[in-house]
């Protein structure tokens, strides 16, 4: 998988490609409509790595996104015969590390967050934009 830049509303963003149509990505498309399309979908997002920069400032409680128990609800979704778009609500956690010190009184403690991301997968290609959506 190869990442190159993007720009968003004057903001860098990766733009992940695929090189192969078998790709967690392309699986995702193919489920679209039917339930298993969001659990493919973040698996297709996490194996690309395409989820962390965007939680990440959408961060509103820690320092740093933890997004590996992240779940996905699909709040919208718009189709063409180019890509696929899709507004997600993403529920994950964050945390504030501390120095972590033996005997620190402060342990770290994961903190809830929420996002709404937007995402569009070209149908042709596999690559997904991932961008914050602003409140």
């Amino acid at each position: 998988m190869a990442a190159a830049r993007g720009v968003h509303n004057g903001l860098a963003v990766p733009v992940f490609t695929s090189k192969t149509m078998t790709t967690p990505m392309h699986t995702a498309l193919q489920a679209w409509g039917r339930a298993e399309f969001a659990p493919l979908l973040r698996d297709a997002l996490l194996a690309e790595d395409a989820l962390f920069g965007p939680l990440q400032k959408a961060m509103a409680h820690g320092s740093c996104a933890l997004v590996d128990q992240a779940t996905l609800m699909l709040l919208r979704g718009h189709e063409t015969a180019e890509a696929l778009e899709v507004e997600l609500g993403v529920g994950y956690a964050s945390i504030i590390p501390g120095c972590a010190c033996e005997g620190d009184p402060t342990p770290m403690s994961e903190l809830p967050e929420y996002a709404r991301l937007r995402v569009r997968i070209d149908r042709a290609s596999g690559s997904a934009t991932v961008t914050p959506v602003p409140d």
